[in-house]
């Protein structure tokens, strides 16, 4: 029986150009701000495709318009990470598996004109609706995506078992400041602390003093998708003794 330790991977091995595929404004930031800051630094095009129109973020209604409020935030947080190439597809908030069928070709067209080399996206195992439609939805357009790409699974709501590792401890403070974008979200859960934490405990077994902070990853081939959809939402269904 072998150690099975996260690998730490180098980032320069990840090639442009990227395309970002997330349910909800936060969504991407939250597991990969670092990561998409470190991108926007090699000069790598960026691509950010939110799914939602986010209108389930202020359940008490404090902030107005609260769409607008989570678009602007969401622009705003993916500026100060060097991202500007930001798109929104205005699904129902929080109905994303209703509108699966609706969300295929906006997404498969989305990969068909970006191409990436790096894909970042949901893995399987998350808790939010949401987010596992989204990864359906990409599962089912990886064949348009190039045989080459790296497909970078991230969690918000779960860590990824068994994923790779980068090393992000330079770009904390960027993320920090990236997540302060989101004013109508930290009012009901300030995460920024959670986050800094979590990515610091990904480093529990690297033994090198300057690694601190990492972000985490399922890293799978286009042709990985499906099989491993499969697998981890049949483990995921069984833990969590969902019937459905």
């Amino acid at each position: 029986m072998n150690h099975l330790f996260p690998p730490l991977l180098p980032k320069e091995d990840l090639q442009p150009p990227v395309l970002v595929i997330a349910a909800h404004p936060d969504d991407e930031v939250i597991p990969a701000g670092a990561m998409l800051a470190w991108h926007r630094d090699q000069g790598h095009p960026v691509t950010v495709l939110h799914v939602t129109d986010g209108a389930q973020g202020d359940p008490d209604g404090r902030f107005g318009d609260i769409c607008e409020t989570r678009r602007r935030e969401g622009r705003e947080a993916l500026q100060r990470l060097g991202v500007t190439d930001v798109r929104a597809l205005g699904f129902p908030d929080g109905e994303v598996p209703e509108n699966l069928a609706a969300l295929q070709d906006p997404i498969r067209a989305a990969i068909q004109e970006i191409q990436p080399k790096t894909l970042y996206s949901f893995f399987f195992t998350e808790a939010h609706r949401d987010h596992r439609a989204v990864s359906h939805a990409v599962t089912s357009a990886a064949d348009a995506l190039p045989e080459d790409c790296r497909c970078l699974l991230f969690g918000v709501n779960q860590v990824v078992v068994g994923g790779t590792m980068f090393d992000v401890t330079a770009y904390m403070d960027r993320k920090q400041h990236a997540l302060s974008a989101f004013e109508s979200q930290l009012a009901y859960n300030d995460f920024r602390l959670k986050i800094l934490h979590r990515d610091n405990a990904a480093t529990v077994n690297i033994e090198d003093p300057t690694i601190q902070h990492a972000e985490l990853f399922a890293d799978l081939r286009p042709h990985e998708l499906a099989p491993t959809l499969a697998m981890a939402e049949t483990l995921y269904r069984h833990l969590l003794r969902d019937p459905s």
